[in-house]
């Protein structure tokens, strides 16, 4: 079969175009991680990140952190073969088609995965969940295959990545995502113990960022790919930004302005 194409200016390319999206269509793109991110991958490790499925944009939001973070690598990733039919640029971009209903499907998913991770500079992008699953939900089981690559490849670290989609104070969701902390298995690790590794990892890690979705802050080592801007939703909003500049006050067009009481400050009383 061979590696998969993956043409690092259409790669780039694609992202530059679907950062105009995430814009329009997203408050925010937020990135903790429980480390520093450039501390997460030997440089001569090869990369795994295997991320919950939630919906539609996760590939997108796995190829902008792939260029934000690890823009050095060959970006490759599984996708069900009869979408890549639909969507045949990809094939062009790193994604593989994968019969997800076969077992010719899983044994090809193994060995085009293990061409990929003979590579150092390769990075690997995979849902393994299989199929979209909401992220409050972590009673689904991972495929097989993940555990398969953990168990019988060497010098490859393996990332969990935790992504939400979530509403705060403004008309838009924000995209929030989270870095768990990298992992490396020895030799002799089985199968069995891998898999037990691997999902607790992704669930810990998407525990973890709902915790910050929840009390709607992020943590202290969390970035802005994309950063907070809120936008003029409607006409009120203009007349209410003219109705500051003739008062000489800034507008602030963000609903959490109105929601929430600036902070105060101590009285010296």
């Amino acid at each position: 079969m061979g590696l998969p194409t993956s043409k690092k200016w259409l790669v780039d390319g694609f992202c530059r175009y679907t950062a105009r999206m995430i814009r329009r269509q997203f408050t925010c793109f937020a990135v903790e991680s429980q480390l520093p991110i450039n501390t997460l991958v030997p440089q001569d490790h090869a990369l795994v990140v295997f991320a919950n499925h939630i919906g539609w944009w996760d590939p997108v939001v796995a190829m902008h952190l792939r260029r934000a973070y690890f823009p050095e690598r060959i970006f490759y990733a599984p996708i069900d073969a009869k979408a890549l039919q639909a969507y045949g640029v990809l094939r062009q971009m790193g994604f593989y088609g994968i019969a997800m209903d076969q077992m010719r499907g899983a044994a090809a998913f193994l060995k085009t995965s293990r061409e990929i991770l003979a590579t150092p500079r390769s990075s690997l992008w995979i849902t393994p969940e299989g199929k979209f699953t909401d992220c409050r939900d972590h009673s689904q089981p991972l495929m097989p295959g993940l555990a398969h690559l953990a168990a019988d490849t060497h010098n490859v670290t393996f990332v969990p990545l935790a992504i939400e989609y979530p509403f705060w104070e403004e008309v838009r969701p924000m995209i929030a995502t989270r870095l768990g902390a990298p992992i490396s298995f020895g030799q002799g690790e089985t199968k069995q113990e891998c898999e037990q590794v691997l999902f607790s990892a992704l669930r810990e890690t998407q525990a973890e960022l709902a915790a910050s979705v929840i009390r709607r802050e992020f943590d202290a080592l969390a970035e802005y790919l994309v950063p907070p801007k809120a936008q003029r939703q409607t006409w009120y909003d203009t007349m209410r930004a003219w109705k500051s500049w003739a008062q000489g006050k800034p507008f602030d067009p963000t609903h959490r302005s109105v929601t929430r009481k600036p902070t105060q400050s101590p009285s010296n009383d």
